[in-house]
């Protein structure tokens, strides 16, 4: 139970660095971009904050993995 708790920690916490990321790009939208990665992606990477919407991401998928992991393991 006390992984899961962590799990959703984690995730709460990486889902609000990505928001808050997201959101201060979209506030400053680039002029020009290219089309695969997009105009908001692009203008998180001309920001500089590439590794921290990385690690964000990479918080929020391990905490859902941790509490998936949990939710599905059998107590013995």
């Amino acid at each position: 139970m006390k992984r899961a708790f962590i799990g959703g920690f984690f995730s709460l916490i990486g889902s609000i660095w990505a928001l808050s990321i997201l959101t201060s790009a979209s506030a400053n939208l680039v002029s020009g971009w290219t089309t695969p990665p997009g105009r908001l992606l692009c203008t998180v990477f001309e920001m500089g904050l590439t590794v921290w919407f990385v690690l964000a991401i990479a918080l929020l998928v391990l905490g859902l993995a941790v509490m998936a992991v949990e939710y599905f393991r059998k107590e013995k």
